[in-house]
């Protein structure tokens, strides 16, 4: 738990850009958020240090100024999600519609259509936030598996943020039940593989090249109960955000789950590769 200081602290910073939040312009959040995540960037030493080293691991032929670079770029994009954060939740239905394109929702309806639920598999990268309201939005609420905040004040606030729509919040440590029963009724549930556990069961898999412990939680489900899995990857376009939702992934009947775990950490590793500064490379996703 976190000291009295800091939970207040928080709330002190939450409120302020929820204030700016319901006043400022979208485009004007965003930059607001993006200089101060390139702020955070240069005055963390650790994370500056986390993201370097594991830009370092995963690009040893990129010049050093090309990983600082990215780095900078990748905190200038998360900062820019965890000011206009606010302005989603708080949007209404007609502004997201409007700022929001989904491509590919063909692929879901054929994943449900098969009448076993579906998982949406996604990863820390791009807005999956506002991929999570933009389906719900479209008629796909989803079940949504989080760590709850330290601050307990944030977390009742976001979490009803997050819920608005329709969507279910189930903590991660016991998750199972909740997860299992919306998979019969025919639901969906988003799950991010991407980073490090040492609480579930791990298989080591390549992951953006590199051997890396991947919880097999995910193989598991799907080996139970049969349900589909949808990739989902929501890119920034302008000041609105373009979700690709790709075809779903069937495990086979003789598939391990390390093979499964495989093929899934490859979609990751592709979208990843393709706009790097998109991925949270400030987690400590490889360090023993």
């Amino acid at each position: 738990m976190k000291s009295l200081s800091k939970i207040r602290m928080g709330v002190f910073i939450y409120r302020l850009v929820a204030g700016a939040a319901s006043v400022w312009p979208l485009w004007g959040l965003q930059a607001a958020g993006k200089h101060a995540g390139v702020v955070y960037f240069l005055i963390s030493r650790r994370r500056r240090g986390i993201a370097l080293e594991n830009l370092a691991r995963v690009f040893p032929t990129w010049s050093p100024q090309k990983r600082y670079w990215t780095g900078l770029r990748c905190g200038a994009h998360f900062g820019r999600i965890a000011f206009d954060y606010l302005k989603w939740t708080r949007a209404s239905e007609s502004f997201i519609r409007k700022r929001v394109r989904i491509k590919g929702l063909e692929h879901l309806r054929a994943a449900l259509d098969r009448g076993k639920g579906a998982f949406i598999l996604s990863a820390h990268f791009g807005h999956w936030e506002v991929g999570a309201l933009a389906l719900s939005l479209a008629g796909y609420p989803q079940v949504m598996i989080h760590r709850p905040l330290d601050n307990p004040v944030l977390e009742t606030a976001l979490a009803a943020r997050r819920t608005q729509f329709g969507n279910t919040l189930i903590p991660k440590r016991g998750a199972l039940r909740g997860i299992l029963r919306s998979l019969r009724g025919g639901g969906l549930v988003d799950i991010l593989i991407d980073q490090k556990s040492t609480e579930e069961p791990t298989c080591t898999s390549p992951f953006l090249g590199v051997r890396t412990p991947t919880v097999t939680s995910l193989a598991r489900m799907v080996r139970t109960t049969g349900a589909a899995v949808v990739p989902l990857f929501a890119r920034p376009s302008g000041t609105g955000y373009a979700i690709e939702l790709q075809p779903p992934l069937v495990m086979g009947g003789a598939e391990s789950d390390e093979a499964f775990t495989t093929m899934c950490n490859a979609l990751l590793t592709a979208a990843i590769l393709r706009d790097p500064h998109l991925w949270l490379w400030f987690h400590n996703c490889w360090r023993t």
